[in-house]
């Protein structure tokens, strides 16, 4: 998550299409996250989560704070500046969107487990990966890329991401069904959030 916080602001054009380079590595750690929910559970998931976005704000913090300061000593200096001066902006992006989008797909993940009895990840994977990656989309971009593009560029770059998304997911999906089995044989251990609190500030105390 911090390579895509790095690379948030490059963009491919592709048949004029929008692509941010931050999307299309995205995916990968999507899917680990998954797989955490799914082997491990929702606490554990949530956890992970946390440490994560802690782990981004120091990352973003200190970017930021040593690409705007002494901006004019060197010529690399001014270069850093103009691509991080604005950098804050991810970071709010990190603070709102990241927490609430994978909490809402380890939410989906744990519950429909539980619901289907452990069964059809395939479209407990898709399903979650579809609307995960809108809500992430939605809440980040708007406020890392604004000012950067028109409304119609912006809109571009969501909908043609969301998509690539989604597209990545399903050609990813032989290797998490893969990974999915090997992780929970070699743990052994596959667990069902039974009577689980999805409130995720519990997600550190200590189960009785």
């Amino acid at each position: 998550m911090i390579t895509c916080d790095t690379l948030v602001y490059k963009v491919f054009d592709i048949y004029q299409f929008k692509i941010t380079a931050s999307g299309m590595i995205f995916s990968l750690y999507f899917l680990i996250s998954t797989i955490i929910s799914e082997v491990y559970g929702y606490r554990l998931a949530v956890r992970s989560i946390w440490i994560m976005v802690f782990c981004q704000s120091i990352y973003v913090v200190l970017l930021y704070l040593c690409a705007t300061t002494q901006t004019d000593i060197y010529p690399l200096s001014i270069h850093y500046y103009a691509l991080y001066y604005d950098f804050w902006r991810v970071m709010v992006g990190t603070w709102t969107s990241v927490p609430v989008s994978y909490f809402i797909n380890s939410f989906i993940i744990s519950k429909m487990k539980v619901y289907f009895e452990g069964k059809w990840f395939l479209i407990r994977y898709l399903l979650a990966s579809m609307i995960t990656q809108a809500v992430l989309l939605l809440t980040s971009y708007p406020i890392s890329l604004s000012g950067k593009y028109s409304f119609y560029q912006l809109f571009n770059v969501i909908a043609t991401t969301w998509s690539y998304k989604v597209l990545i997911s399903i050609i990813l999906i032989p290797i998490a069904l893969w990974l999915v089995v090997v992780v929970k044989r070699i743990e052994k251990t596959d667990h069902y959030d039974w009577n689980e609190s999805y409130n995720p500030i519990k997600s550190f105390n200590i189960r009785k």
